[in-house]
């Protein structure tokens, strides 16, 4: 097994949990703004489609061929759209300043992220965060949960200039840590984003298939919890 020293780790849906900070966020958003009576709809039938239009976006995103500003705003306005409200760019607006301020405050991480990272920590890994997510919220989510202290460096897409899964993100990492990628290993959710670019980037990789995926090709590693990783690393 080759000696890695960097582990590279994704943040969103690997470490914080992604899925319930952001229902919990928009639980209470919904509740804020009214949007049952605007939207003639309950919360579960808004969330379903905010969720759809908003991962749409992402992918749009992470492709390079959205920018962040649309995101921001798009994800909240195409889904009072969908529900024939009129004029929704303003209030898409209101909604995404509230979103992006509220949701770094929730904590709910994924079952044994602190243990992992304690067990990275007692085995003298250094630690990375490599992230797509805002720049203004990855930090403070990492805070607010208690895990930013674990990590000595944070890249972030918005500071490197590519998105993962693109090859420059990737090189520029290396280049930061003044290392190679036989001495790292990536830990992360997204297969697409996460596991490819980092395959595509000669970086081993360990793919937490947390929601049963079945990918067109064979990560390095793949665990379905994340206390497995540690039978592995």
């Amino acid at each position: 097994m080759p000696k890695y020293k960097h582990i590279l780790i994704d943040l969103d849906r690997t470490l914080w949990d992604f899925e319930r900070n952001s229902e919990q966020t928009m639980r209470e958003l919904f509740a804020e703004f009214g949007l049952q009576a605007l939207c003639h709809a309950d919360f579960h039938t808004f969330f379903k489609a905010y969720h759809v239009i908003n991962a749409g976006l992402w992918q749009a995103y992470n492709n390079g061929t959205l920018s962040k500003d649309e995101l921001y705003v798009s994800r909240f306005s195409l889904t009072l759209d969908h529900f024939g409200v009129e004029n929704t760019y303003t209030l898409g607006k209101r909604l995404g300043d509230y979103y992006v301020f509220e949701s770094p405050k929730k904590t709910a991480l994924i079952p044994g992220a602190k243990q992992l990272l304690e067990y990275f920590k007692g085995r003298g890994y250094r630690l990375s965060v490599v992230s797509n997510g805002f720049k203004e919220v990855q930090c403070e989510k990492m805070r607010t949960s208690g895990i930013y202290g674990y990590f000595e460096h944070v890249f972030l897409s918005e500071d490197i200039g590519f998105q993962k899964p693109h090859r420059p993100f990737f090189d520029h990492v290396l280049g930061s840590l003044h290392t190679e990628p036989p001495q790292c290993m990536l830990v992360g959710d997204d297969i697409n984003v996460d596991i490819a670019g980092a395959r595509n980037a000669g970086i081993d990789q360990i793919f937490c298939n947390f929601t049963g995926a079945k990918p067109d090709f064979e990560p390095t590693y793949t665990v379905t919890a994340l206390t497995d990783i540690m039978s592995i690393l």
